[in-house]
């Protein structure tokens, strides 16, 4: 997922359902909408860069125009009221029968999908071009869980625009890039499944193998068209280009068309998708939280219980039951007990809550991958304000911008991609037994400003937005930056300012002024990257030799944003294999349960393989499972 974009003529988004959520507190404190940050983060008489990119090149918004409708009818409570349909733990598990054939049904159907996303759309798709009836059960009170207000970015290699191009994407290429920086400790190039256990291996091979073939069987059948995404340097890169495991570092992001055959986003891919299995049978169902998996004394998954907000249901499922219903980041419980990174929320919706995995720990299924997400970065009030946020901290705008931790270093290139960028707030300082990088300060001044924003800074001459902090000189914004943690102490604990964090500070933005004037970056190399310049246009106020820095102000006024750590959504949970079935304890398939996107264990590991990386993982393993579970007598 990416942040919103305006369209192709410079009008923002659409306003989208998942807007119509947004609590008050964002408003007060300044924290917009995706959308509305879109609308306001281009300044007059400037180029237009990726730090305000171009619809028809880079993916996100929220819902899209399959929910633009919606404000008036879905609000915050609604989406509160439908996570608790499946939220009270003692409900959600598992009730077994003696034979699905004794129980008496409210419906019977093949196959039951949980979830209206990417995964669970793409299970539908995959059910009905195979002849199964499907019934598609959405917990939330609108269509398309979190895909819904993605850009609908998918990752594939090898797939058939690259094909078309001529742009080779070699399997045993694909496979090293991805077991690289998915499985970091345990790669090796001369190993026959490069380090990776074989069925770390084998789910990875026939990502590649499938990937391709989903995304054309999709469009060829009508059921969802799509492109290539572009970047400001052209076809976009990977977020890792820069290895020599990466042969191939381009072309492999693909993003689902609109209506008029242009690049759409992620409402689009619910748009296409949803409508295919309506007009197949399956409409999407919302307001149907599945509960309880229904096994036979076989322990084999013949159906689900589900609530509703009228009266509870039981749906059989002749064939199979596809889980892709999210991760658990709106899980707080959760995150705590399985989270590497201490998360405070993030883009997921509210009905995120992980109720697949508490209903497979019961059924018997191994876990897997628990402790990984999709990382981003939060604006720390917003977040602690609604766990559920609009959008992330994807890019960091400004030249004269700088992040920090409370000793007043700097971490990491701060225009590297979102998900690496947060990996640094898990550092353990040991000689100090604390993290030290928890809540990190992105430091900007005015002509940070002018060469844009990146969703975060107001266009030159805006007010400034309540969560930026403002002040003279670097010792009375370090004060004012104190004052603000100490007001949030209730909620984050008492993380203050190390008491020589302005003199580090200075010497901080000294070096950082040098590497702008020289333009090389010696500690941190930033403006090297692919990705980088494909994601960042320079501002035209910036003249020196490295178009991504310049040197801060020496005066004030200087400006803060508190950032910490957050999610896309969490990516662990039931193992599963190639297949897409939920593997037990003892690596055995469970008969009639699947699962695929960020409610299983990712085959992705660590790794966040380019822009789309969830939904292309997502889209092809819940139409796998989708096609095996119909096939199934």
């Amino acid at each position: 997922m990416l942040p919103a974009m305006p369209d192709a003529e410079g009008r923002p988004p659409p306003r989208t359902a998942w807007d119509a959520t947004v609590p008050e507190p964002r408003r007060r404190l300044g924290l917009r909408s995706v959308s509305s940050q879109v609308a306001r983060q281009r300044a007059p008489g400037r180029k237009q860069s990726m730090n305000e990119p171009d619809p028809g090149r880079l993916a996100a918004t929220d819902a899209g125009e399959m929910t633009q409708e919606a404000p008036s009818r879905v609000s915050r409570r609604a989406f509160f009221k439908a996570a608790g349909l499946g939220a009270a733990g003692a409900a959600l598990g598992v009730s077994t029968i003696a034979s699905a054939q004794q129980r008496s049904w409210d419906e019977e159907t093949d196959v039951v999908i949980v979830g209206s996303g990417c995964a669970a759309l793409a299970a539908a798709a995959g059910a009905l071009q195979n002849g199964a009836k499907v019934a598609v059960l959405e917990k939330g009170p609108i269509p398309g869980g979190t895909t819904a207000k993605s850009g609908g970015a998918f990752w594939i290699p090898n797939n058939p625009y690259m094909q078309a191009k001529g742009l080779a994407d070699p399997k045993e290429d694909a496979l090293r890039y991805m077991a690289r920086v998915a499985y970091p400790q345990l790669y090796r190039a001369d190993h026959k499944t490069l380090g990776l256990s074989q069925l770390g291996y084998e789910l990875l091979s026939t990502f590649y193998d499938h990937g391709s073939r989903v995304t054309r069987t999709l469009a060829d059948t009508g059921a969802m068209l799509s492109q290539q995404q572009l970047g400001a340097t052209g076809l976009l890169p990977d977020y890792q280009g820069q290895l020599p495991e990466n042969k191939r570092s381009v072309g492999r992001t693909l993003r689902p068309s609109d209506q008029d055959g242009g690049p759409g986003f992620g409402g689009d891919m619910v748009r296409q998708l949803s409508a295919f299995a309506e007009a197949r049978g399956a409409p999407v169902r919302v307001d149907h939280a599945v509960t309880r998996i229904v096994v036979d004394d076989t322990r084999r998954v013949v159906g689900v219980e589900i609530g509703t907000p009228d009266r509870p249901l039981s749906v059989r499922a002749r064939k199979g039951v596809v889980f892709g219903s999210g991760g658990f980041t709106q899980n707080a419980e959760m995150r705590k007990d399985f989270l590497r990174i201490p998360v405070l929320g993030g883009c997921a919706v509210p009905t995120n809550q992980g109720d697949f995995v508490k209903m497979a720990i019961e059924i018997g299924s191994k876990l897997g991958n628990m402790n990984e997400a999709w990382l981003q970065q939060e604006v720390l009030e917003e977040v602690l304000e609604f766990s559920s946020v609009p959008g992330g901290v994807f890019l960091l705008g400004g030249d004269s911008m700088i992040v920090v931790n409370k000793l007043g270093h700097r971490m990491y290139d701060e225009k590297h991609v979102y998900n690496e960028r947060t990996r640094s707030h898990v550092t353990w300082d040991p000689s100090r037994a604390e993290y030290c990088n928890l809540y990190q300060f992105m430091l900007f001044d005015d002509h940070a400003i002018a060469y844009g924003g990146a969703q975060l800074m107001p266009p030159v001459g805006a007010d400034m937005p309540a969560y930026i902090i403002t002040a003279a000189s670097w010792g009375a914004l370090a004060a004012a930056i104190q004052e603000r943690l100490a007001s949030l102490a209730d909620r984050i604990g008492a993380f203050k300012l190390d008491k020589d964090f302005v003199p580090t500070l200075q010497e901080t933005v000294a070096r950082f002024n040098d590497y702008a004037r020289t333009g090389v970056d010696l500690e941190f190399h930033r403006g090297e990257l692919p990705i980088e310049h494909a994601f960042h246009v320079p501002g035209a106020n910036n003249d020196k030799p490295n178009k991504w820095m310049y040197p801060f102000a020496q005066t004030g006024p200087f400006h803060c944003i508190i950032l910490g750590p957050g999610t896309l959504d969490t990516k662990g949970g039931p193992v599963t294999n190639t297949s897409a079935q939920v593997l037990d304890v003892h690596d055995r398939p469970i008969a009639g349960l699947y699962a695929a996107g960020n409610c299983a264990a990712s085959p992705s590991g660590q790794a966040y393989w380019g822009a789309g990386g969830t939904l292309g993982l997502a889209l092809t393993y819940g139409y796998i499972a989708g096609e095996h579970a119909a096939t199934q007598p």
